[in-house]
Parts: C-alpha cells; sequence; structure tokens
C-alpha cells in the first residue's frame, strides 16, 4: 500500500496488526511509519492508543507486537501450579511472582497468592501443605511478624474464569498487579506501595491491556486507587501518594 493512500483515520487496529504481522509479528516504528504514510507524531499517537486499548504491545524499545507479554514466574511459583494442575481445582496463582517480569530489582521472600474456588479450597490447602508450603487464609490480619519462606496466601474466588482475567493456571499481569495491591492492603503482606507503582509504569511502558487493567480494578472496587496511582485524580492517603511517586518514578 503506498503510503499517501493511508489516513490517520485508516490507520485502525486491524490495519496496523496487519503490518505488524508482515515483518513477522514485531514491527519497529520506522516500518509502521512507512507503510502506514503517518506523521511521527500522529503515529506514536495512534501507537500508544492501540497499546492502551489492547490491540498492541510495545516490545522493548520502539519496536511493537501483537503477542502479548510473557508470564515470568519464579520456580517456587511453577511448583505451586503443578499443585494446581494435578489437583484439577479451580484455582489459579496471582500476585508478586507473575509480575516478576516488570520488575527492575525482584525479591522472592513474597508470599505467593493463590485463588481458588469456594469448593476447592479446603483440597487445595491440604495439596499445598502436603508440598510443605505455609498456608494463611487471605483476608484482614492474615500475616502477623515477618514473612516466613514458602507462604501461601489462599484466597476463595467465587467469579467464573471469564470474569477473573485468568489463563490456565495463570492471572494475567493486570490481574496480579489489582490483587497484589489487594492483599497489600487487606493482609498487610510487607510489600512498598512504591514499588507496586513502580511495577504498575513498567507493565504500562511494556504494554498490559489497559482496558482489562480499568476493567477488573473497577469490578473489585480499585479503580480509584488505579486512577490515584497514574495520576487521573489526586491520591489521598500515604499509601496512595506512594504508589503516585512510585508510578511517577
Amino acid at each position: 500500500m503506498p503510503a499517501s493512500s493511508t489516513s490517520p483515520y485508516r490507520a485502525d487496529a486491524r490495519t496496523v496488526r496487519e503490518v505488524v504481522a508482515r515483518h513477522g509479528g514485531v514491527a519497529s516504528t520506522a516500518d509502521l511509519r512507512s507503510e502506514l504514510g503517518l506523521s511521527e507524531r500522529t503515529l506514536y499517537r495512534r501507537l500508544g492508543e492501540l497499546v492502551a486499548e489492547g490491540s498492541l504491545y510495545r516490545e522493548g524499545r520502539s519496536r511493537y507486537t501483537t503477542r502479548p507479554p510473557a508470564v515470568a514466574v519464579s520456580g517456587e511459583s511453577l511448583q505451586i501450579v503443578r499443585v494446581i494442575e494435578r489437583l484439577d481445582a479451580e484455582a489459579h496463582l496471582s500476585g508478586y511472582d507473575i509480575l516478576a517480569g516488570f520488575a527492575h530489582q525482584f525479591t522472592f521472600d513474597y508470599p505467593h497468592l493463590v485463588c481458588c474456588h469456594p469448593p476447592h479450597f479446603d483440597g487445595l490447602a491440604v495439596a499445598l501443605v502436603s508440598k510443605r508450603f505455609v498456608v494463611l487464609a487471605a483476608g484482614p490480619g492474615a500475616l502477623r511478624g515477618p514473612l516466613m519462606p514458602r507462604t501461601v496466601l489462599l484466597r476463595r474466588q467465587p467469579l467464573i474464569e471469564q470474569e477473573t482475567l485468568v489463563r490456565g493456571s495463570l492471572a494475567t499481569p493486570e490481574k496480579a498487579w489489582v490483587d497484589l495491591l489487594r492483599e497489600t492492603r487487606r493482609s498487610q503482606l510487607a510489600i512498598d506501595y512504591g514499588e507496586l507503582g513502580r511495577l504498575l509504569r513498567a507493565m504500562t511502558e511494556y504494554g498490559v491491556n489497559q482496558r482489562a487493567l480499568v476493567s477488573y480494578a473497577r469490578r473489585i472496587g480499585y479503580l480509584q486507587w488505579l486512577k490515584a496511582t497514574t495520576g487521573q485524580c489526586p491520591p489521598t492517603g500515604v499509601d496512595q501518594r506512594q504508589l503516585a511517586a512510585g508510578y511517577a518514578a
């Protein structure tokens, strides 16, 4: 397609994704600008819109892909996933480990968060304990004192899979971030709010599904926290100010 035949209004998600596909699934901004015939300013604005709506993902600097970012999981988390899969329970892993790939510095001393459907709660807890994980029910006051190694916070979750952003035995990064924020508040997790803000900024720059992030945050009552973190509304309280500072750093 000649560059002159493509207007900013015709650079819709399908057209951009087709260009990316022609370049093997990953295209540079130079490739996109050449084929779409857009000015640099218009191109970056359009790419930003497509990333925000989840139609496109950033891959490194000035490169875009149709493939969602991979989820990084620790070896200990994989052990938990294997327990879940063998038990064939309606459960999934969520929390800090899933966000490891977005962190600049990562510490494995945080607890894992496993969400499961209520009928499988007891069976999953028994299976995890048999693998020598320390299982605590998530909720207010669930953790007291220093964190123990191999700690799992187990939370009942009645929502069906389609409503919880789950792929197989793993939550998506969007769900993992909101879940971790909620558990940090509810269970007194020893996680720095500034680090949570920095993680969200790294996720945003990488190109997570913003629509899914907003939708899930709204569904569980954390949309205002998300907006305060990203500067869409003034933060209130120390925790929200730390989130916002981490996101802006």
